[in-house]
């Protein structure tokens, strides 16, 4: 109806010619396709059972990127190729315009932003783009980052082929059967969107809650009113500051860890210090403030080989 209503506007029925057309109305939270959406620990159990480290990395990617299906489909390699490089624990992916010539319904509404991975779905992907690099040779830079595993099209073919949205959604819900997942049918790749914004409604790792602007930007929503052109989205490592404070970690002791890098990070935010080199050296001072090894009287006790081993 509102493709109809354009066309006709388009073309001379405007004003006193307007089309008077009934519509229909859709109350709230009203759903033809049922839903389901995972919980952090059944998302996981998700990517544990994948058949294959695409399926593990693309799992882990939807859920920490938040990104729509289209969007996915739709990043090259060339995209995240930099950041693979670098030591990085949260890889930023962009999100464009001008991803719509790749995948048409791409970047909803044109509005570029970018949004990050967690440790874990770095991790994948390195693993699964070592994979095709060996199986390869390489990858190309307009290659998709996750393409066709189709074993009835060439290989040459098969690798610059995006994957189709149901072929995404054959994937999410194969995965959610694997899991245990009582509600598999009803898990469809946008319910991993949702189970991102379950993570960035809850407390971050040290029992504060994200800023609503860094939350509304992170999942590729407008900011109210005159919020989105004031919104500084021009330091991508604050903002990766920002999102490394978000609660991924499986276990409380992971977590903890995150506190301390976070702080660390934020620390040396106006530096070209490493946070990771620095409690290395930190960590290497404390056993022998001498040399930076372990190896003085208070070290050498058993008590503290023993906790050390712990």
């Amino acid at each position: 109806m509102a493709i109809l209503k354009a066309f006709f506007s388009a073309n001379g029925f405007k004003r006193a010619k307007a089309l008077e057309l009934e519509t229909y109305h859709a109350p709230p939270r009203f759903r033809i396709t049922p839903e389901y959406i995972p919980t952090k620990s059944e998302v996981y159990g998700m990517a544990d059972s994948a058949c294959s480290l695409r399926d593990r990395a693309l799992i882990l990617t939807l859920f920490s990127t938040g990104l729509r299906n289209s969007t996915l489909r739709a990043i090259r390699y060339k995209d995240v190729a930099e950041e693979l490089e670098k030591d990085y624990s949260n890889i930023m992916i962009p999100v464009y315009p001008e991803m719509k010539e790749v995948e048409p319904n791409a970047c909803k509404g044109g509005k570029p932003y970018y949004t990050f991975t967690c440790d874990e779905a770095t991790q994948a992907l390195k693993l699964y783009t070592k994979e095709r690099k060996e199986k390869h040779g390489s990858i190309e830079a307009f290659e998709p980052l996750f393409c066709s595993e189709y074993n009835q099209i060439q290989k040459d073919y098969r690798r610059r082929k995006l994957l189709t949205s149901r072929e995404l959604q054959i994937i999410v819900k194969s995965a959610a059967k694997r899991a245990g997942i009582s509600q598999w049918k009803a898990v469809h790749p946008h319910c991993l969107r949702k189970a991102f914004e379950t993570v960035l409604h809850s407390p971050l790792i040290d029992g504060s809650n994200l800023d609503s602007e860094v939350h509304l930007f992170l999942i590729g929503h407008s900011l109210p009113g005159s919020q989105d052109p004031y919104f500084d989205r021009s330091k991508p490592d604050r903002m990766r500051i920002q999102y490394s404070r978000l609660r991924f970690g499986r276990t409380t002791i992971e977590n903890k860890f995150k506190v301390l890098k976070a702080a660390v990070a934020r620390a040396f935010e106006d530096t070209d210090l490493d946070p990771e080199q620095v409690i290395e050296e930190y960590v290497k001072l404390k056993h022998n403030p001498e040399t930076g090894h372990p190896g003085s009287s208070h070290f050498n006790s058993s008590e503290t080989r023993e906790e050390n081993r712990t």
